[in-house]
């Protein structure tokens, strides 16, 4: 499972390395020592300055869409979990308490129908605590499933990858903090 800033991270480190790229083919790619190592090399050789900036930009181009849907897909999968781990919990708390089967029965339907649960289901439970934080989790969903379903209508407004961590991360660290020594 990949955590959240793993999912940032990935996203900053893919950018920066990208645009650095981007830059060398821009700015030193006919400067570079060619009479050595580097014009031996089969894959480098055939490079030209304007592919390398046209495959940066071609790249660059959907990756801040799909940082959203790596960044949503890796909270819903901490959410999930720490969902899932707190039902557990409660279900070995209640295990000892041979007099309520019908709510442990009750703790493991919940525990079934979390796994394979609609993410926006899971989140309406948090909606009384903070119905705005909540909204603003469900516009990066939806800014998800515009992505994940082919971005055939108009581009939603108003998100970038940056906002979109904030407000996951923000809601992890109200709503579900990881267990002590555990990482989000």
């Amino acid at each position: 499972m990949m955590a959240l800033d793993e999912a940032w991270n990935w996203y900053v480190q893919t950018r920066r390395h990208l645009n650095l790229f981007s830059r060398l083919g821009e700015r030193h790619w006919q400067a570079l020592p060619w009479d050595g190592p580097l014009g031996r090399d089969d894959r480098l050789k055939p490079l030209e300055a304007d592919d390398i900036v046209e495959g940066v930009r071609f790249c660059l181009e959907p990756l801040d869409d799909l940082t959203i849907l790596v960044l949503f897909s890796a909270f819903e999968s901490v959410i999930r979990d720490r969902v899932l781990s707190m039902l557990d919990r409660e279900i070995e708390g209640q295990a000892s308490h041979r007099d309520r089967p019908f709510l442990i029965g009750i703790l493991e339907e919940a525990r079934r129908d979390g796994r394979r649960e609609r993410i926006s289901r899971l989140l309406r439970f948090f909606r009384a605590q903070d119905a705005g934080l909540v909204e603003e989790v469900n516009q990066v969903r939806r800014y998800r499933n515009w992505v994940a379903h082919g971005r055939r209508t108009a581009r939603p407004t108003g998100l970038d990858p940056a906002l979109a961590y904030r407000r996951l991360k923000r809601f992890l660290d109200r709503f579900a903090p990881p267990a002590t020594g555990a990482e989000p």
